[in-house]
Order: C-alpha cells, then sequence, then structure tokens
C-alpha cells in the first residue's frame, strides 16, 4: 500500500475538518481579549462561557466546574498539586503505579518537595485497580485518592464508580480520576468524582485544548497566578477560540460514540484474530480492555519492530508517546509482569479499515520473519 497507515489514535487524532473549520472562523473575527469590557470583547466572553456550559450540560455538571486548560497534563497537575498545595494536615495520597506520567510525576514532586506519603497500587493480572485495594490504603489522613479510568498502553478499564463510592464514605479524601482515554469511547459518570481530566486531541479536537472538572465547592490553589480568568484559578489571557470550539469537539465524540465503537471493535476482533495465528505473538492486553486498544509482544525489539514498520509506511508506538524518548521501562508493562522491551501498541480509530489491518499483518509477519529470535 502506497498510503501511510495510522494505528496510534492512543496517541493523538486527526482533527475533524468541521472542528478545524469552525475554529479557522472564530480566529478571524473573535481574537479580541475576553476579558476586555468593549463589546467585541464581551461578545468572546460570551461565546466562552456558553461552551464551558454546553460541555457541563453533556456531562452534566455545573457549567463553574469546567476550567479550561492546555490539556490534560495540565489538568491533572492543576488537579493534583492545586489541592495538596491547600492542604496543611493531611499528607497521604493513594494512587496506582501505572497512571500517565503527567499524574504520576506530579505526586512524586508532592512525595520528593512537600513530603506527602504515597501509596503505589498495583495491577491484578488483568491491569485492573481492584477497588478493595483502595479500601485497604485508605487512612485518616489521606487527602487525595488518583486512579486513571482507562489505561493508555494496554487499555484496562477501572472501575472509577465503585472507587468512588469507597472514597467518599471516607471523610475529608478527594477523588481525582484521569478520564483522557475514556471520553468519547465508553459512558462517563461523575456522581462522586470530585475532579476529573479531559483532552481534546484525543477525540479528534485541538492540540493545546482540554479542561478539568473541579467540584465547586473544592478549593485548590492556582499553579499560575494572574488574573480573574477561569475562577481565578489560571491566570493569564484566555485562549478563547480554543475553549469555545471545544465544546463542538466533545459533542461530536459523544454523538458518534456509539456508532464508532461499533466499527472500531470489528476491526479490533479482527486484528486479535490474525494475531492468534501468528506464533510468536503475546497479547498483553486484557480480555476485557477497551476496543481501540491493543499492546502485544513479539521476538523482536521494540525499537527494532518500530522502525521497520515506519520504513513501511505504518505508525505505531511501543510505550506511552509522553515517554518515547526517555530510556526509562514502561511502569505499565512491568506493573503486569511483561518484559517492555519486545512489546508494541496499536490502537484504532473509525478512520482505520479492514485493509488496513490487513497490511499491517502482512509487515508484522514480515518483520517478524526477518528480524525476531528463536
Amino acid at each position: 500500500m502506497s498510503n501511510k497507515i495510522y494505528l496510534d489514535h492512543v496517541s493523538t487524532t486527526k482533527p475533524h475538518k468541521e472542528v478545524l473549520d469552525t475554529y479557522t472562523k472564530l480566529l478571524e473575527k473573535y481574537y479580541y481579549n475576553s476579558d476586555a469590557l468593549y463589546d467585541d470583547g464581551v461578545a468572546v466572553y460570551r461565546l466562552q462561557e456558553e461552551a464551558r456550559a454546553k460541555i457541563a450540560n453533556m456531562l452534566n455538571v455545573r457549567s463553574d466546574e469546567i476550567i479550561f486548560t492546555s490539556g490534560a497534563s495540565e489538568a491533572n497537575s492543576m488537579a493534583i498539586k492545586g489541592i495538596c498545595l491547600n492542604s496543611k494536615e493531611r499528607k497521604h495520597i493513594i494512587t496506582s503505579i501505572y497512571e500517565h506520567s503527567s499524574v504520576y510525576n506530579a505526586i512524586r514532586q508532592m512525595e520528593d518537595k512537600l513530603g506527602f506519603e504515597v501509596t503505589y497500587l498495583y495491577p491484578d493480572d488483568q491491569g485492573v485497580i481492584k477497588p478493595e485495594k483502595v479500601k485497604e490504603a485508605l487512612r485518616s489522613d489521606t487527602l487525595l485518592v488518583s486512579i486513571m479510568h482507562v489505561n493508555n498502553e494496554i487499555g484496562s478499564i477501572n472501575d472509577v464508580e465503585s472507587i468512588a463510592e469507597i472514597v467518599k464514605k471516607h471523610s475529608g479524601t478527594y477523588f481525582h480520576v484521569d478520564m483522557t482515554q475514556s471520553l468519547g469511547k465508553i459512558a462517563i459518570n461523575l456522581d462522586n468524582i470530585d475532579m476529573a481530566s479531559f483532552s481534546a486531541h484525543k477525540i479528534h479536537g485541538l492540540k493545546g485544548s482540554g479542561f478539568l472538572y473541579k467540584r465547586n465547592y473544592i478549593e485548590i490553589a492556582p499553579l499560575i497566578s494572574g488574573g480573574q480568568q477561569e475562577f481565578k484559578i489560571r491566570g493569564g489571557t484566555s485562549n478563547a477560540c480554543t475553549n469555545i470550539v471545544l465544546a463542538k469537539t466533545v459533542r461530536m465524540a459523544l454523538d458518534e460514540m456509539v456508532s464508532s465503537a461499533k466499527k472500531i471493535k470489528e476491526l479490533k476482533d479482527y486484528c486479535l484474530e490474525e494475531l492468534a495465528k501468528i506464533d510468536e505473538v503475546t497479547i498483553n492486553s486484557p480480555k476485557n480492555a477497551i476496543y481501540n486498544i491493543i499492546n502485544i509482544s513479539t521476538n523482536v525489539k521494540s525499537e527494532v519492530m518500530m522502525n521497520a514498520f515506519n520504513l513501511k509506511g505504518i505508525m505505531v508506538s511501543s510505550k506511552s508517546t509522553c515517554g518515547s524518548r526517555e530510556n526509562e521501562p514502561s511502569r505499565v508493562l512491568l506493573s503486569i509482569g511483561v518484559d517492555d522491551n519486545n512489546a508494541i501498541r496499536i490502537s484504532f480509530d473509525n478512520t482505520n479499515t479492514i485493509q488496513e489491518i490487513d497490511e499491517f499483518i502482512k509487515i508484522l509477519k514480515g518483520n517478524i520473519k526477518k528480524y525476531g529470535r528463536d
């Protein structure tokens, strides 16, 4: 096949044309500062607040509980560091060992710099953080529990609703969830969840765009000091047009969720059937993983395999893209007992086809034959 094949949609997605067209039109007309008090500035402010209200309505929360950010990484830091900086007494955090680096490193910073004690939970053999493990780890001084919804490397799905119920019975403890990989893929219920992080570029939106859901009664210290923007939590001139078009991005993702899921599930099932025919392939993702992710290991080193695919115009990853240039091993794969040196991640979208899967399988077999070790 002459065209390139993109199988790394967990890393990022191509923006919807409708999103790009709307954004371009907004930039041309609404370039004014949304905090300006003249008519054109007020018009931009109103459009941004309408977008905030629309997102809140789609998630069944209040509009003053949506805080625009540059993406999920900032939202994760805002939630974790903000709540910790605001706490004088409670100094204990519970999280999982396989969180995204923006969560894991934010918590490590609280541990190293501010003296927080952290309990790192490990997943079971299906890559899931059991709610009872969270319950066992809770203490009287636990300030925060942060557990991701969908793991971005193996696709395991955590029962965050059950974890939320457990945490809410523990007075004074807050529950944060990284929902970057679940929005637009599976149903989201924010009941009993105090804070949740989201990103636009995972759902065919713009890079540098996202938001934090935070219950309005929760006080967090701002990471960016400044003016009145984002309820005085995130100072600086608002990226208004990006924030405005985010409402359309979320709406389209939710509207297309059911139809996209059906097609992507068919692609994944077909791919799994074909992978099962290759003796040298081991599936690392659990059986109940989310439908758009497959993590596999072969007898070829990850770097060699990815380079071989790249030469054929096929794009895949070996681990989270946020750590792709680092030599550190994957905490996710190590936590489930998998050697990450031979692993690659395939992630699908409704734009992929059966023909592309066939080409991927054909190249995979060729790479194994050419570079594999007995």
